[in-house]
């Protein structure tokens, strides 16, 4: 045919859309070739199908009326689709028939054509049942049926003519004899076929209005639904209903599961008959997250992201809940943005196998389901869910194996196969079939057909749900369909209709569940069966909207007193850990922003949960650029066994930037140091911004030399500040990030990597709690304090700093704060007034009168972690 073929993966979902069609086309008898033909030519058209109706033709002319001579790109290759159809039914019947194998559809209309032209000879003739047309003693019966399909039809309407057969159909005289019920559509028009119309009583049963309650019952959300029927079923129970007469119907089959959980607790014994979707069971959430691991993996490492998903899957928690515990706080408390293969080997033989090399993925997937069939604590409901995965995954390993994909590599294989899976498992249904003379039935729809409760709850009815959205796909488009006499949504309409009158008609209670809150665009609104119930039965119906009433509590102002534990909090800052670094500026930072905040920090001790950082932030490039400048100069300052940095200390530094960098990698993830550094997504931005940043002040400083290393990251220097309350003295302290020399200068540097301003307006302004205060000038100038209460040399000028990104990249960068516009040359003279502020300050924090209080300035709440308690 010159046709190319395509790997499995890439096929299988056209594939089956294309089979689905090829199902129908011959369930309904259709001429598939002039089905599948060349449509645009409008002279075919009127010659190949002079049997259709002007109204048929009319719609095939209206679809193809833009298809003329001049073909779009995009024309031609739709109808170049079009014209491989017909080959490709026609090779594919020939060879299921070479096989001796056929799907359903081609065998229904080999049956029926064979039994029309007589190739079939059924075992009754005529002559022998002469009185059977009319079902007396017909020895051939149809029942329960709605809506035919041609060849279904054809062999009824045989076996009837023919006098041994009859049909019975379930009806209701109310959708019955009502031309504008959807429900009934199919047995008005059997009630004229010349063969079916005399398998109809007289008078159709009139049930459907007698005897019933009926209750219609909006709730918000799905399990608002499930929550509300679990509470209408305890209360039809206290009244004496029956569970053996009584069905839960669900249409959406995802709930079946919380509906069981929700009615276990008023119910001794239920029975299910339906199939629940394999896609929403655990087992096909947790393939997917394997196949995801086998995509991350690098090397020994595997992402976190995946790690962490697979290890919080219930089922894996489930096989040693410790075990999974203990790897999640490794993982977070060494921030591994990969995660070691060799850590996550574990003496839990699941976790062994889970966190392995997949030379095959469908053999890997089988070992992880065969080994979770072990884990003592799932039980038979998980059981049969692993079950039916490995089922699944057996049929996959057939066929994937078969495919040739070696030019593809390993991580676009898996992602072909996690593909697969999901186009394959999507359409699985697990089934559940139980005693059926035992408890209250829970059924899907299309299980309750034929059957009669007498209490009946129907949940989900809104629109896409129940009828549903009908979203399978079709390469015959609405018009083609509507000509032919395929399935339209109109037809799947008319069928759920039935489905959904036929359930209540001799119900006596019936209870029915929707969602009161449809989504943003309008979908989800109330089913229109349960309106066409509502406006047209004349039932009585009891209609109810629950909902909860919310009443919000108006936030409150947190205000914390300074009670005994309070102060033995406040005192407790000059004791055990705390004593080795100080009070350190950004606490007192913290204080001046926000009082409540330092109290949550400080003395409740709350701390924000710990996670594994990916992303840029400002925290991450900051703690890179420190250690690669620590690195730098204790680099220079070992190799040369004293203080003093020259121009010639900075040759190659390039080169040995690369090596600091990743040395502060592999120090900041916790990585394998006997391994090289591996780059990708945001380590590479990280990399370069922090090489861009170290790089501009290696040049800087190049221009400043000589110049001697008093302090690199120095966290030893204290200063004793005396208070007139308990404890009696503060200790300050803090992390200087350097200290250089040069001749009686001495700058106190701290680096920044945000937009910190170097301006203040003067030093009170540091301390106060209006208008815009500066907290990195703050900050730095208590650093050089420190340094100064620290060293005895005299006539020193100490010049406090930034290097930031606002002014590192300007060339004509200057370093030092600026007080009042002022570059400020020497910050002893305020050091005086400096010390006097902290002074009133701290007597202030360790007061025993006072509060610790939220603060005034909204803005100051956007970026603090405690946000969700003050709900600011």
């Amino acid at each position: 045919m010159g046709m190319e073929a395509e790997p499995f993966d890439q096929f299988f979902m056209w594939g089956e859309m294309l089979l689905r069609d090829f199902d129908e086309t011959d369930r309904y008898m259709i001429d598939a070739k002039m089905l599948f033909a060349d449509l645009s030519n409008l002279k075919e058209l009127d010659a190949g199908l002079d049997y259709l109706t002007e109204e048929q033709i009319t719609f095939l002319k209206n679809f193809w009326q833009g298809f003329d001579s001049e073909l779009s790109v995009n024309k031609k290759k739709f109808l170049d689709v079009w014209r491989k159809l017909y080959p490709l039914y026609k090779n594919f019947h020939k060879k299921l028939s070479l096989e001796s194998i056929a799907y359903e559809g081609g065998l229904h209309r080999s049956v029926a054509e064979d039994i029309v032209n007589g190739k079939i000879k059924l075992p009754y003739h005529s002559s022998e049942a002469s009185d059977r047309s009319k079902g007396t003693d017909a020895i051939l019966w149809f029942a329960g049926f709605n809506a035919l399909t041609k060849a279904e039809e054809k062999i009824i309407s045989f076996a009837v003519d023919q006098g041994f057969a009859t049909a019975r159909w379930d009806t209701d005289q109310y959708y019955l004899n009502d031309e504008s019920q959807e429900a009934g559509v199919f047995f008005r028009a059997y009630r004229h076929h010349p063969a079916l119309a005399k398998t109809f009583s007289p008078d159709s049963p009139g049930n459907f209005r007698q005897n019933k309650r009926v209750n219609s019952m909006g709730a918000a959300q799905p399990m608002g639904q499930v929550k509300a029927l679990a509470h209408v079923i305890e209360t039809e129970l206290k009244n004496g209903m029956i569970p053996e007469e009584s069905v839960i119907i669900l249409p959406d089959e995802k709930l079946l599961t919380p509906v069981l959980h929700s009615i276990a607790p008023v119910l001794d014994k239920f029975n299910v008959t339906m199939g629940f979707p394999f896609a929403s069971s655990p087992v096909y959430n947790l393939v997917e997250q394997l196949v995801e691991l086998q995509i991350s993996a690098r090397r020994d490492y595997f992402s976190y992201q995946q790690v962490q998903s697979v290890l919080s899957h219930p089922y894996v928690v489930a096989s040693g809940a410790a075990a999974v515990h203990a790897k999640m706080k490794e993982i977070t408390k060494h921030n591994w943005v990969s995660v070691p293969k060799d850590f996550l080997g574990s003496e839990i033989k699941l976790h062994a196998v889970i966190f392995n090399d997949a030379d095959a993925i469908t053999t890997y997937l089988l070992q992880v389901l065969h080994a979770m069939t072990s884990v003592a604590s799932l039980d038979g409901v998980d059981q049969e869910y692993i079950h039916r995965g490995i089922q699944l995954l057996n049929r996959l390993d057939g066929v994937w194996n078969r495919e040739e994909t070696k030019e593809k590599s390993s991580a676009n294989k898996l992602k072909s196969f996690l593909r697969l899976f999901r186009q394959y498992a999507r359409g699985e249904k697990i089934p559940f079939a139980g005693e059926p003379l035992k408890g209250m039935q829970v059924m899907g729809v299309l299980e309750s057909r034929n059957l009669d409760f007498k209490n009946v709850f129907i949940l989900s009815l809104n629109e896409g749900v129940f009828p549903s959205a009908g979203n399978q796909g079709s390469y015959i488009p609405y018009s083609i369909r509507k000509t032919y006499g395929l399935p339209t949504p109109e037809h799947q309409g008319a069928i759920y209709a039935y489905l959904f009158y036929r359930a209540i008609q001799r119900s006596e209670n019936v209870f029915l569940f929707y969602n009161s809150e449809p989504d943003v665009l309008g979908q989800g609104e109330m089913s229109r069966y349960l309106q066409q119930l509502l406006f047209e039965s004349k039932l009585k119906i009891n209609e109810q909207v629950l909902h909860n009433p919310v009443q919000p509590r108006p936030v409150k102002p947190i205000v914390v007193q300074k009670d005994d534990n309070v102060l033995k909090a406040l005192a407790r800052l000059n004791e055990g850990t705390i004593r080795s670094r100080g009070l350190s500026p950004s606490a007192l930072n913290t204080y001046l922003e926000c009082r409540l905040r330092f109290y949550f920090q400080y003395l409740a001790r709350i701390r924000e949960p710990l996670k594994v950082e990916e992303e840029i932030d400002p925290r991450i490039l900051g703690n890179f650029l420190h250690s690669v400048m620590e690195r730098f100069y204790h680099y220079i300052l070992e190799k040369k066994k004293n203080k003093e940095i020259i121009a010639d200390d900075f040759e190659l530094f390039e080169n040995k930037l690369d090596k600091l960098i990743d040395e502060a990698f592999i120090k900041e993830y916790y990585l394998d140091p006997k391994q090289p550094v591996t780059y990708e997504g945001q380590r590479v931005v990280v990399r370069e911004v922090v090489k861009t940043f170290a790089k501009k002040i290696i040049e800087y400083d190049r221009r400043h030399v000589p110049f001697t290393i008093e302090a690199l990251e120095q966290n030893a220097w204290m200063h004793n500040i005396k208070i007139s309350h308990s404890p009696g003295f503060v200790v300050l302290g803090g992390t200087i990030d350097r200290i250089d020399r040069k001749g009686n200068e001495v700058r106190v540097i701290d680096y920044k990597t945000g937009r910190d301003e170097l301006d203040f307006k003067d030093v009170d302004s540091l301390f106060s709690r209006e208008g815009k205060r500066n907290k990195a000038a703050f900050q730095t100038l208590l650093y050089a304090l420190l340094y100064k209460n620290n060293n005895t040399t005299s006539d020193l000028k100490i010049i406090p700093g930034l290097i930031n990104r606002n002014n590192l990249f300007d060339d004509e960068f200057r370093f030092g704060l600026k007080m009042d516009k002022e570059y400020l040359t020497d910050a002893t003279p305020l050091f005086s007034q400096f010390e006097n502020q902290l002074h009133i300050l701290l007597e202030e924090i360790f007061s025993p009168d006072g509060v610790f209080d939220q603060t005034d300035k909204i803005e100051a709440c956007k970026i603090c972690p405690f946000t969700g308690i003050c709900y600011r």
